[in-house]
């Protein structure tokens, strides 16, 4: 099964109207929640969209992820290795993408401007995906320039 979700980040600077809105809706801080989706579901191809501020592409476009940094200060696998059976997970090759795919920074709460591509919680959930060994990942930024 398919499953596409936006992060709450991003559904709070999205218009009600946007298509978008219409994706299951993620807060990257109620772990339990996240896991009954991704884990309870049998889901086989994952689709995380967060927002970025970009000027690199325009307003209102997506770009796929290829890899991010973990700079939100947290990593949602922390504490959980053992309902996760996981002791160390090698987050290399996790996402899927075609050619034109970025890295992103993801920063937390807030952006930091200065990067090409930042973004919010996009790695907390893939993460997470990754440690529940869900087959295909793939990221995604909304530019909200």
């Amino acid at each position: 099964m398919k499953l596409r979700v936006i992060t709450e980040q991003l559904s709070n600077k999205l218009p009600p109207e946007n298509k978008l809105q219409k994706l299951t809706n993620i807060n990257h801080d109620n772990f339990e929640n996240i896991y009954e989706l991704i884990h309870a579901k049998k889901i086989t191809e994952l689709h995380v969209t967060d927002a970025t501020y970009s000027n690199k592409i325009p307003k209102g476009k997506t770009v796929q992820v290829k890899d991010h940094i973990n700079k939100t200060g947290s990593n949602v696998l922390i504490g959980r290795q053992a309902l996760l059976n996981v002791d160390f997970i090698n987050m290399s090759e996790t996402y899927s993408f075609g050619n034109k795919a970025i890295i992103t920074v993801c920063c937390g709460e807030t952006l930091n401007k200065n990067l090409d591509y930042p973004s919010h919680f996009l790695c907390h959930i893939t993460m997470l995906a990754h440690a529940l060994k869900i087959p295909i990942i793939k990221g995604f930024l909304y530019n909200t320039l």
